[in-house]
């Protein structure tokens, strides 16, 4: 699809995003000073004596790095400047200054040693650290830089990171349907035959046209995306599809390039009605480009025939802190990953299709979703702002917390607390329009391994609980299937769990495998069984524990080895 760029300012477009940008970096920063200082760091200490003593000065040693790590040079004081006047200023002014880890280190310690007055803790604790090395400077920086190395997160760059985590993708997608996988499901098809033999119903099921985006947002779970390519026509698989549910999800990153297969879906799955996609909005380039896209979605619904179901669209736009993150280029130049005024573009053009498509804006949930100010504050306030440029008044109608309570990221100490999950807001030009807000967590997957703890809400509690042998409370590993257009079969929740391909085994085979496999039954109630089976072949259970965000996160986790499937499923079908 060819777009014309709309020609922008450069020097007011830089003057636009520098406090949007700086604001962003600003509170990771406080956001991880806080977290660090209110116990994360003497978490990270737990096996020093001293680490009461410790845990302030190691916290701002790890904050050093945090900065070398995310904050180019150019944009530390533009970010730092709001706390030079602060009870910790010197600290500011220290972390500007050095140019490495030890000059830091031996400056923090000079600047206690030099005081004219020790009135803070954190001071009486660097002269008490230094008295141990004998008052002498060089050895409690040696020191300190020893016990700083194994506890350093930032070993690597991004892009070696990111390089690393794409290569372990990329080789268990080689292990999809190799070897283990072919014996694990010649073991399942081997079970007695206990299903019914008409097709089951399923409340939703996935359509993957090719995996891929050309986004590098910093959450996003995938980094590889394996090639998809010589599919044969999906029209038959489609016609599959639509006799076994009514809902059905497009779904494998961005699908702008694959919308010619959407359109074709919505204009021939005859029995489905409900017709979800997920974009991430860049498409919406200019108001003219968006119009064209909306027509197209609105009128493969319209072209249906009128004795078939009647069919809505559910455009859902990936909106977040992430996706509309301003970054620095490689030319050292500020710009959104995808502009706020593209998300404006289609915001402003979907209520003119409201009968043929709804909007809902997909979010991930952070510190903000603790209160009304997800809507007053971030990305909804900017996008808010752009509307408001061209005349749109929003008017949020509706807001809903989630049903568990959940931990502010900023004070994961504290008890938890509701959060807004689903929302609805209306332009006050189209009140009878409303476009949908829904607010997710995040689970450490692909790049957002690499994102700060106190950027995200987490699901740990929920995660404890189920360890903990106390049920899910009505959460479950979706085992719905994901139909990819090559003819794989994986489950929603994991695209690596895959029971076949359609093509190679037939769709009955497929749908029985799903039905009668024990890996996926386990999986699917969140089995503590699959822990033990773990243990068995792999002695890391507990560093992935300690890591996991969710129980969502741990059962992929542990499942991801073909070899350790075969073992799993092996050892439940002998029991």
């Amino acid at each position: 699809m060819s777009v014309t760029q709309p020609v922008i300012n450069s020097d007011l477009e830089q003057q636009r995003l520098l406090p949007v940008f700086v604001t962003a970096l600003r509170q990771r920063f406080k956001g991880e000073v806080n977290r660090l200082t209110a116990g994360g760091m003497a978490a990270q200490l737990s096996d020093h004596k001293e680490a009461n003593e410790l845990s302030f000065f190691m916290s701002y040693v790890q904050i050093w790095h945090w900065l070398q790590h995310n904050i180019p040079r150019d944009y530390q004081t533009a970010v730092l400047e709001a706390f030079l006047k602060g009870k910790q200023g010197f600290l500011m002014r220290l972390l500007l200054d050095s140019q490495d880890a030890e000059s830091f280190v031996r400056g923090y310690i000079e600047h206690w040693q030099n005081a004219p007055q020790i009135t803070m803790a954190q001071g009486q604790h660097c002269l008490g650290l230094l008295h141990q090395e004998g008052n002498n400077v060089d050895a409690l920086v040696t020191r300190i830089l020893n016990i700083w190395k194994p506890l350093n997160p930032f070993t690597r760059t991004y892009k070696v990171a990111y390089s690393d985590l794409a290569r372990e993708e990329r080789d268990r997608y080689k292990g999809m349907l190799g070897p283990e996988d072919k014996e694990r499901l010649a073991l399942v098809d081997a079970l007695p035959d206990t299903v019914p033999a008409e097709r089951p119903r399923f409340d939703k099921l996935g359509l993957i046209p090719a995996m891929g985006c050309p986004q590098t947002c910093r959450h996003c779970m995938f980094i590889y995306r394996p090639p998809m390519k010589d599919n044969p026509d999906p029209q038959d698989l489609m016609d599959q599809v639509s006799d076994m549910t009514n809902s059905v999800l497009f779904t494998g990153g961005d699908l702008t390039r694959q919308l010619d297969s959407f359109y074709q879906a919505v204009s021939s799955m005859r029995n489905i009605s409900n017709f979800a996609i997920l974009l991430n909005g860049d498409f919406a380039n200019d108001r003219d480009t968006t119009r064209k896209i909306l027509d197209a979605m609105a009128g493969a619904v319209r072209r249906r025939p009128i004795n078939w179901p009647k069919a809505r669209i559910l455009l859902q736009i990936s909106f977040d802190e992430f996706h509309q993150e301003v970054v620095v280029n490689k030319k050292g130049k500020l710009e959104e990953r995808i502009p706020i005024r593209k998300i404006a573009n289609i915001v402003e053009a979907a209520p003119k299709y409201h009968d043929a498509l709804q909007l809902a804006l997909l979010h991930k949930q952070h510190s903000l979703n603790f209160s009304t100010d997800v809507f007053e504050k971030g990305v909804f306030a900017r996008l808010a702002g752009e509307l408001g440029e061209r005349g749109h008044r929003v008017q949020v109608v509706d807001a809903k917390p989630s049903a568990r309570l959940k931990r502010n990221p900023l004070n994961p100490n504290q008890d938890a607390a509701p959060v807004v999950k689903d929302a609805s807001f209306i332009l006050e030009r189209y009140p009878k329009a409303p476009i949908l807000f829904t607010s997710s967590t995040i689970d450490a997957f692909g790049r957002a391994t690499q994102i700060d703890p106190s950027e995200a809400v987490r699901e740990r509690d929920l995660l404890e609980q189920v360890l903990s042998g106390n049920g899910a409370g009505g959460e479950s590993f979706d085992k719905d299937l994901m139909f990819w257009f090559n003819g794989w079969a994986t489950l929603f929740s994991a695209v690596h769990m895959c029971l076949g391909n359609v093509y190679e085994d037939g769709m009955d085979t497929v749908l029985r495998r799903q039905q009668i496999d024990p890996l996926t039954k386990a999986l699917n109630k969140f089995d503590l069984r699959l822990l033990d089976l773990y243990r068995e072949k792999a002695d890391d259970l507990d560093e992935i524990i300690e890591v996991s965000t969710s129980p969502h996160h741990i059962f992929h986790t542990i499942t991801e080895d073909p070899a350790m499937r075969l073992h799993m499923t092996k050892r439940l079908i002998a029991n």
